[in-house]
């Protein structure tokens, strides 16, 4: 089962540009199976997304991007606090080992090796100390490539697993028309809500796979 982990829609995310429909259209075209929503720091009501799914007849499965003090966070499964009260990381890893819910860390050497770390002078970090941090060996899967991070963050981001060994994964992070499913993460067995993906997110059964064109995916 292939599955997109990560798309935005607009109005939900101020910063996506495409709307549910769009991006269930790119996954399709692309032969994904299902698609996550997760928005920034608010989640679809269930009742709504799951009848957004049988509207147009597609898997889509919940999911949140938190915002928390070491950046973005991406969570599959139910989350104890409302959302506007915010999450320290310390505190969601702690909350999510109780819960069953899967982590995922989402780009993660943006902010010392992305375009705009790099256009502001910053040295990008060595592999050793990309691995290091506590968030990479806290969550139980590395996001290793998206359409929003660059070849770049993709050597880096795999020298660091080379290290430091995740179980990884591929996501769009679509935030525009047409890039649901340029990456995704294939799992080994097949799920239809976030608590089934959890699982296997955290049992490290999945991989990253790029579909760059509709036609990859055959």
């Amino acid at each position: 089962m292939i599955v997109d982990l990560h798309a935005h829609t607009t109005p939900r995310s101020n910063c996506s540009r495409t709307t549910l429909e769009e991006l269930v259209a790119s996954a399709r075209a692309r032969g994904l199976d299902a698609l996550c929503i997760t928005e920034h720091d608010v989640t679809w009501p269930d009742d709504e997304l799951a009848e957004a799914s049988r509207a147009l007849g597609f898997t889509l499965i919940p999911g949140v991007e938190l915002t928390t003090d070491v950046g973005h966070v991406l969570a599959f499964g139910p989350l104890r606090k409302p959302l506007w009260l915010g999450y320290r990381f310390e505190e969601l890893v702690e909350e999510v080992e109780g819960t069953g819910t899967a982590l995922v860390l989402p780009h993660p050497v943006r902010r010392v090796a992305g375009e705009r770390a790099l256009r502001g002078g910053r040295t990008p970090p060595a592999p050793e100390v990309v691995a290091a941090s506590f968030a990479w060996s806290a969550v139980h899967a590395v996001e290793a490539v998206s359409t929003q991070t660059t070849p770049f963050e993709h050597e880096l981001t795999a020298a660091g697993l080379a290290v430091v060994p995740r179980p990884s994964v591929g996501a769009s992070d679509a935030h525009g028309p047409g890039l649901a499913g340029a990456y995704a993460t294939r799992l080994v067995r097949r799920v239809s809500g976030a608590v089934e993906l959890a699982e296997e997110i955290r049992a490290g059964h999945v991989v990253p796979v790029a579909l760059e064109s509709p036609t990859a995916a055959t």
